[in-house]
Parts: structure tokens; sequence; C-alpha cells
């Protein structure tokens, strides 16, 4: 039967050993459910071990910390689902959001936020919301609201939750509104229920026209009950602020007859297409869809509206099952598999059986409505009814993107990396000692183009070649993205490895949105926050902008890094694409083999995106091949897609 573990601090990463493989010596675990049962903030340690910087050279990817402000201690930033950065193109405006320190910027009990409007180069610090009459503010999020036409950041609003604390038990949530001078501020305070906890630290979504939503999970600490909600609000002018509503779910989470409990993470998220008509909110935990003996790990359970936020409809259960792009090849290195662990129970069968479970996911919503899930998967420990919620102890797990096209239920499948560390558990980290240790985990997050046409993933990992080091315990920025019009993606980027905060991004923020800095370049608002100076939980932590630039340096994608292309397999007609040679100085011959007769466009464009060559034919089943004269095209990048169907396959080839 399944241990049901509790956690004390926020994080949920630690693990208990269950059972172990004497060929491979691997253990498998119970992941604690992340659920923050503790209110109280740790006490100073008396005498910390003081960490020691390593001391590298600035790299050419360089990043530099602007300062923004300090919170009173840690428990402002634990959990990845907050939304705690965000940026605003129609106002140019980056705002950060964490609690106050007290004695120098509030108090360690109010919302604080920093903006920018200067992309990142200066900000200015304001309390912008108190907690209610009874209890602290802990965990919050923060996004501006901007409304429609807006230009002027003088006009928009700063908009945040927070779960509420009295100090022994959790009172409710606060949803608070304030002008951008923080001299209005509307507040709504919701009590807890009698039915259990509900921490509301999921994203926060608001668009421009005057919706909010958020999403939240009520549960007791036996998992005995859990409820799924979504929370919208509405502005309303003559209030200054925004009036919240929630609707109810029931979730579709296994339930263990056995012990009584279901099986479910405590934590959701939304996020809605750039003009706010569609979104989805995600929950995560075992599907009941799914069939008694073929039960899956913890994974997306996913809502969508089309009516901005009124109605919601439960999406069919997202089975990825023995997914090739999951699997692999099913390659072991050193013993371990390259991606996704297959069950243990048939680790030595002739047919092995794989089922992704969700350790770490975040959302985005690109400009054609469709859901973006960006996801630390690992592989589920045991399928079987009463022992779900197991994985292993040393799977550092692989990155994938999971999409949807047409905003339908079929879903492709990207591999973007596997994972050089594994998530640090309390006991692990140095961060505090015995119940006041805090861990943190690769904190992967998403992020979009304000149009929606370019998707990203950002995520922490340790140089293991450096440091040395199984786990993720000196943090660098690394990064991954999609462009979705031309349907190109980027290598894995590592942002901040031998640069200012090598080894140093811990509790890393990621905005949903990202700068256009025009001409297919993106540079992604994040922040990371300092622990080592005190190395101690309950002593203040001090937050940085990370800033970035033009020329390849700073959180940067830029029109050259999309070199690969979404590959044949995802267009059905097209059995095999080849171009050769490549690189090429005169003649690029193109060969497209299709299954049946189509209309066919093979198209040349640059880095910038401008179209130097293009074709339409109808084109025979059968080997098709188009012989493209590049003698007079200036030496570089190009970019060479074929449309068969209405789906386009993209790839690089480098003219000189």
């Amino acid at each position: 039967m399944r241990k049901l573990l509790l956690l004390g601090l926020a994080m949920g990463l630690g693990t208990i050993t269950m059972a172990q493989n004497a060929a491979n010596q691997i253990e498998n675990s119970a992941r604690k459910r992340m659920q923050a049962v503790s209110v109280q903030d740790a006490a100073p340690m008396a005498n910390p071990l003081q960490y020691q910087s390593p001391y590298t050279p600035k790299g050419v990817t360089d990043v530099e910390p602007i300062d923004l402000f300090s919170s009173l201690n840690v428990y402002t930033l634990l959990v990845q689902q907050q939304t705690c950065i965000t940026y605003n193109e129609d106002i140019d405006a980056i705002m950060f959001t964490a609690r106050g320190h007290t004695g120098v910027l509030g108090t360690g009990n109010t919302i604080c936020t920093a903006v920018s409007t200067d992309k990142g180069a200066t900000f200015s610090s304001a309390v912008s919301a108190d907690p209610p009459s009874e209890g602290n503010n802990r965990y919050p999020s923060g996004a501006i609201y901007n409304p429609a036409g807006n230009t002027d950041p003088a006009n928009a609003f700063i908009v945040m939750h927070a779960p509420i604390t009295g100090g022994s038990g959790w009172l409710g949530n606060n949803f608070a509104t304030n002008n951008w001078a923080n001299s209005a501020p509307y507040h709504e305070f919701r009590a807890a229920s009698t039915a259990g906890d509900m921490l509301i630290r999921g994203g926060l979504d608001v668009d421009a026209n005057g919706y909010a939503h958020t999403v939240a999970v009520e549960y007791t600490s036996t998992y005995t009950y859990g409820k799924g909600f979504i929370f919208r609000g509405t502005f309303d002018a003559a209030a200054g602020g925004f009036k919240w509503t929630d609707q109810e779910f029931e979730v579709p989470w296994y339930f263990t007859t056995s012990d009584g409990t279901y099986n479910f993470s405590t934590f959701g998220n939304v996020a809605f297409a750039p003009d706010g008509s569609v979104g989805y909110a995600m929950f995560t935990g075992s599907d009941s869809r799914a069939a008694g003996d073929d039960l899956t790990g913890y994974q997306p359970i996913i809502y969508k509206t089309t009516d901005m936020g009124t109605t919601w409809e439960l999406m069919d259960m997202l089975d990825l099952k023995n997914r090739p792009e999951m699997i692999g090849m099913g390659l072991m290195t050193n013993g371990l598999w390259e991606r996704v662990w297959p069950l243990r129970r048939t680790w030595t069968a002739a047919e092995q059986i794989y089922k992704p479970w969700f350790a770490e996911a975040d959302i985005v919503v690109d400009y054609n409505g469709d859901l973006h899930i960006f996801a630390l998967c690992q592989g589920t420990y045991s399928d079987h009814p009463d022992s779900l919620g197991y994985t292993f102890t040393y799977d550092k797990g692989a990155l994938f993107e999971i999409y949807n096209v047409g905003q339908g239920n079929d879903w492709y499948v990207r591999y973007i990396d596997t994972l050089d560390t594994r998530d640090v558990a309390a006991e692990e980290s140095g961060y505090g000692a015995g119940d006041d240790a805090v861990g943190w985990d690769m904190r992967l997050q998403a992020s979009r183009s304000a149009d929606g046409k370019a998707v990203f993933a950002i995520w922490t990992d340790t140089d293991f070649l450096f440091f040395g080091e199984e786990i993720n315990l000196y943090p660098d920025v690394r990064g991954w993205g999609h462009d979705v019009v031309n349907g190109l993606f980027t290598d894995v980027k590592d942002f901040t490895n031998q640069g200012a905060t090598y080894g140093e991004n811990y509790f890393m923020f990621v905005s949903p949105t990202c700068i256009d800095h025009g001409a297919g370049t993106w540079e992604v608002p994040v922040t990371k926050s300092d622990i080592r100076t005190t190395n101690d939980p309950g002593q203040p932590v001090y937050h940085d902008y990370l800033k970035g630039g033009l020329k390849g340096t700073g959180i940067i994608f830029e029109p050259a890094d999309f070199i690969y292309g979404v590959g044949v397999e995802q267009v059905a007609n097209v059995k095999e694409i080849e171009a050769y040679p490549n690189p090429v100085s005169e003649t690029l011959t193109i060969d497209v083999t299709l299954n049946k007769a189509a209309d066919m466009t093979v198209e040349m464009t640059n880095i910038l995106g401008q179209s130097v060559y293009s074709n339409t034919t109808k084109a025979n089943a059968g080997l098709n091949t188009l012989n493209v004269n590049v003698a007079n095209m200036q030496a570089g990048i190009y970019f060479y897609s074929v449309v068969v169907d209405g789906k386009k396959s993209t790839n690089k080839v480098v003219v000189r």
C-alpha cells in the first residue's frame, strides 16, 4: 500500500527509499506531494555554514544581475508555479513580485513589487499590498493589467494574490489590485472553507480585456479530499480592482479505495492565448479515466475555454504511454535510460512499458490558441492502483514539449534535453538544517512572445563537468525555443555558464511573456535570488533581474538559434525529405518522397524570415526532385520548408 507523505516546508522534493535493484543500484522512491503544511517561517540558524562561490572567468554569454529588493526570508519564492516576473509589451514594462523586508521595504508580511520601464536597466520598488486585517501574505504572485489600447504605464494596474497564514494554519487567500502608483489598493479576502486548505499559488494570467485567471486545489493533508478551482477576476473600474468568482471542478483524479486517498499534486496552472479568447487550465495527478489495469503516472489533466474563461470543458485524457519521442531508442547509458525510464516491473521483460511522470510542468498558449506544455518527465515506478505515486530516486528526467494543433486532443511530443543533474532534496541542499532545511527543483517555466508566434522553455541545471555534482546544487539558466510559425527549434542554450552568476541562479522565475527586440530576436525576463550570502532560509534573500542585451548575450534567442525543423514524422503524407549538398554553393537539390500525389510548396527563407525562393507544384506519389540555384544568394544560414497537405517540415541549409 502507498505511504502518505506530508511536507513540512513547501517544496515536496525529498525521497524515501523503497527498493533497490541489485544490478543497477537504482533506488525507487515516493516523491512527496507538493503541499505546504507548515505555515511558520524558519528560525534563523545559529551558525550557518558559509557558501564559497567558485572563481570562474566571465563567459561570452554573460548576464549581469540587476538589484531588485530583498525579502525577509526565502518563504516568498519556493514555488515555481507562482507568477513573480511579468512583462507587458504595450507599456514596455517589467514587474517583479515578492514579500517585503521589515525595516527595508514594507514588512515581511506585505507584497512588494519592483517595476522597470527601460527593459530591466533600472527598477523602482514599492509596497503594493498589505495583508488583510488578520493574517499575513505568503508566496505571492503578481501580474500587470494594462487596459486594451493603453500605452502609458501610469494607467496600468498591479494584480496580486497570496495565501494568508495566521501563524498556526492557513486562513484563506488575499486577492489584491493597486494602481501603478500604489496609491489605491483594493482587496478581496477569501476565507478558507471547512473542507480543506487551498493555497492559491498557481499561474496568474491577466489579459487586456479586463479578465484575470488563476487555479487552485482544495485538499486535506491526508489527501482524502481534492477539488479543482478556477478563479476568474473581472476588472471593476469603479472599485479600481478585480472582483473574483470561482468555478469548482471534479477533476478526475484517481481515488485509491484501499486507503481512501486521491492521487494528485496540489498545484495547477493556467494560460491564455495573446487575445485572451482561448485558455487552458492544467491540474496534475493520476487520471481516473485510464483503465484500471493501465493507470498512468502523474500527468496533466486539461480544461479548455474558448469564451475568455466563462465556461470550461474537460479535454480528453492525455495518453502518453509508450510514446516513441519520450522513449527515444530505449537506450541506456551506464545502466540508465536516457529519457523516460520504464515501469520497474518491466525492466527484465521482453517488452518494456513506459509511462511518464510529470515532475514539473508549465504551459503557454500560442497565437493559434494551441497549448504548449513544457514538462520535466521521469519514469513512473508502478502503475498498480495501490502503488501509484512512486518514481525513481536517481532518475534525473528529460524535458519535452507537448503541444496540440487546431486546439484539439491530438498531441505532438518533442524531446528537448536530458538533465545533467536531479533536483535537490532539503536534506541534501546545505541550505538550512533539520526541519528548517530547504531544497529546490529545476524551476522549469514557460514563456512566449507577446504575439504568441514563438514559445520558450527555461529551466536550471548544474554544470556537471565543472562541479561534479549529481544534484542541482549550482544552478545555471538554460533554455530552448520553438518558432511556431516556421516550425523551427533551437538547441539548448546555457545562458549563465562561466558568467557573473555562474552556479548561483537559485529560485529562478520566468516571465510568461518575453521582450521582442525585433528581427526575430527575443529576450526572456528572468530573476534569481541570492540564498548563499547567509546560507540560512530564515535570513533575508536578495532578488536580482538577469539583464541581457543584444549581440547574443543575456537570456536572448536570435534567428540563427532556430536551426531545426519539425521533421517529416509530423507530415503524414511525406515519407522522406533530403537536401544536398549541405553546405551548398551553386545548386541545392531537394528530394521529396510522397506517399500519394498532393499539392506541394517548397520555399527557402533567410534568417530574417524573408523568402528567397518559392515553388508550388502538383507533386507525384514517390520521388519528386527540385533543383534550386543558390549561386547568387549571400553566404549564410537559410531554411528550406516543404508544405504538403497544410503541414510544414523545415530544416537548415548553409550557403557558402
